[in-house]
């Protein structure tokens, strides 16, 4: 299963009900529906190997921060 982080368009706030019908939602439990649908962000999330590549760049410049 995915974890997807965003919330679903249909997620209101926590312990509520769900546009979809469900009742008594988290986050957690939204982001694992199978009718889930992201809420558009401007912002897209960093991928995973470019957050290593700067943990690996700041690891070997320690020095210098």
């Amino acid at each position: 299963m995915k974890d997807r982080p965003t919330p679903c368009i249909h997620y209101t706030h926590a312990h509520g009900d769900c546009a979809k019908g469900f009742h008594d939602v988290t986050l957690k439990t939204c982001s694992h529906c199978p009718k889930y649908r992201p809420r558009k962000t401007g912002k897209r999330p960093e991928p995973v190997a470019r957050k290593r590549q700067k943990d690996r760049d700041r690891h070997d410049n320690w020095k210098n921060y």
